[in-house]
């Protein structure tokens, strides 16, 4: 499990679940050190062990998610899978050098489809294709090793040897996104936040009124001025219903203009449909509806204009949030709208039902602008210590972002996020908005928000539809927030034999002996135990969240 977002800014970054088992694998088959397994599942020397059928039934499903998904999706994939396997060859390359025998270095989880094996070392790629293993012997106290293989030991080497094995796999994860995100300065550029322009202008919005163009630089909103498109944003927010300056660059000069901020806020239920209202450019106020919500059978379209509520009429945002709060249509969820549809000046009836409730958002200001990050290419010499700036704010970031995940309240609110989601509910509509503040209310719709493999797959693949330059950095962001959660001191992720390691050393040198001490393995158990159950629970809950509510990007 690891937390990233694509860029370092203000946000709490979303979390993703990644399988890697690390040092502990707890799948491996049987061995010669008291493992169980199914007899015959393994490759002998000169003789590698295939299982034909295996291979054909992996290939014939990443074939099938080929046509449906398209190859992008197959591209993650691997790149994951890529990304994993080089953490696994941190750990096997420094118990090498360390003189630690290594048995086995797996590719995936399950039954084995293919290996052999190259000395002492069986290599392989299992059916599950969700992690990697790399086996080193005697990696607990409690592990019982012929006595010819003690010296080959994990326990055994001396305190900065197993402490290399350790943290090599998190250490080649920062290794890997230094290189990626260097390379992403050098070959797509480097993306600022004040580097920006005009992409998109939602219609009949205030900016469009306003006579807004793409290519603009929005500079400031009354008077107040900002060098990004989300602090712009925000100041758009705070001025529903007022009419204010606007100050643009346009081909290198100023441009004053003058905006109507329209009000919007979203109305919603327990039924997992929702709809926002906005004002439109008559002064009126329209409904903004899914392309595939429930609210359509019930008569309320995208764009439906709301002229009652209840047989009530109104001519003001508050005046029309008053009739939607009403006891009567809070508790029961249900309303009748009167609706003007597609320009029609004959008036329908929209008879709507949230279910055992409504609630109203915030009323907010929508100005209806998206932005276009400019990228800034770097050189070469430029390009690696800005690497090093990035690194350092993403690893600031990461480690804010987890405790603010783990605190009790932000897992009571996922806990309940989880049950109270039903799959396929409605997603805002992104009529009366911009695809970049689509994108922002998502990221704070999702903040703090853990998504399993699942999830870090589809967000890789939504971005491939802007190019692959921005999958670079969120590769090289993923591999720092994999890097960095790895190191949690506590078993049985690598920072728990950090943790363990250390803890040996420290009783050692109060011995003033020279003695080795070796920690109690079966003491960590409880908490090994309680760790691995504590991350299914929370997987499993973040792979149903992202089957039945996508984050979207």
């Amino acid at each position: 499990m690891t937390e990233t977002d694509l860029h370092p800014d203000d946000r709490t970054p979303f979390v993703a679940y990644v399988a890697d088992a690390s040092l502990d694998d707890i799948d491996a088959d049987a061995d010669d050190y008291g493992r169980s397994g199914e007899p015959g599942e393994r490759a002998e020397p000169g003789k590698p062990y295939v299982k034909p059928a295996r291979l054909l039934i992996l290939v014939g499903l990443f074939g099938i998610l080929a046509i449906f998904r398209g190859l992008p999706i197959i591209a993650i994939i691997m790149g994951i899978l890529v990304m994993i396997f080089f953490h696994e060859l941190g750990h096997y390359v420094m118990a090498r050098r360390a003189g630690m025998k290594v048995t086995e270095f797996m590719i995936g989880f399950g039954p084995r489809i293919f290996s052999f094996r190259r000395g002492d070392v069986e290599y392989g790629v299992k059916a599950i294709p969700a992690g990697a293993y790399v086996k080193i012997i005697g990696m607990a106290n409690v592990e019982e090793v012929p006595a010819r293989d003690e010296g080959q030991t994990y326990r055994q080497k001396g305190y900065w040897a197993r402490m290399g094995v350790a943290v090599a796999g998190s250490t080649m994860h920062f290794i890997m996104a230094l290189v990626l995100i260097t390379l992403s300065f050098i070959f797509v550029g480097r993306i600022d936040d004040t580097r920006w322009a005009v992409d998109t202008i939602a219609a009949d919005s205030a900016a469009s009124i306003a006579g807004i163009r793409t290519g603009d630089k929005v500079v400031s909103i009354d008077g107040v001025k900002k060098s990004t498109w989300t602090e712009l944003a925000k100041e758009g927010q705070k001025r529903a219903g007022k009419t204010v300056p606007v100050v643009v660059e346009r081909d290198g000069k100023v441009v004053e203009l003058t905006a109507s901020i329209t009000p919007r806020f979203f109305v919603f239920g327990t039924t997992g449909d929702e709809f926002q209202i906005y004002g439109n450019a008559d002064g009126g106020f329209s409904a903004a509806v899914a392309e595939k919500s429930n609210l359509i059978e019930q008569g309320l379209h995208d764009g439906d204009v709301i002229t009652a509520v209840n047989g009530k009429g109104f001519e003001t945002v508050g005046a029309l949030r008053t009739l939607l709060g009403d006891d009567a249509v809070a508790k029961s969820g249900s309303m009748k709208l009167t609706v003007l549809h597609d320009g029609s000046t004959t008036p329908s009836t929209a008879a709507v039902d949230l279910g055992t409730g409504v609630g109203l958002g915030k009323t907010q200001g929508f100005f209806g602008i998206g932005q276009q990050l400019i990228p800034e290419k770097l050189g070469v010499v430029e390009a690696v210590p800005q690497a090093f700036v990035w690194f350092g704010s993403l690893t600031k970031q990461t480690v804010v972002g987890m405790g603010h995940f783990f605190a009790p309240s932000s897992l009571g609110n996922f806990a309940k996020r989880t049950f109270s989601t039903t799959p396929g509910e409605a997603q805002q509509s992104t009529k009366p908005q911009s695809s970049a503040t689509t994108s922002t209310q998502n990221v704070e719709k999702n903040n703090n928000r853990i998504v399993s493999i699942v999830g870090a797959v589809v967000l890789g693949d939504e971005l491939t539809a802007d190019g692959w330059g921005r999958l670079l950095a969120f590769f090289a962001a993923l591999n720092v927030a994999i890097g960095l959660f790895n190191l949690i001191p506590l078993p049985p992720f690598d920072g728990g034999h950090v943790a363990i390691g250390t803890y040996e050393k420290i009783r050692e040198l109060l011995r003033r002996d020279g003695r080795r001490y070796f920690a109690d393995f079966n003491k960590a158990m409880p908490v090994v135990i309680a760790v691995v159950s504590f991350m299914l629970i929370v997987g499993l809950m973040a792979i149903y969240l992202d089957l039945a509510d996508p984050i979207k990007i």
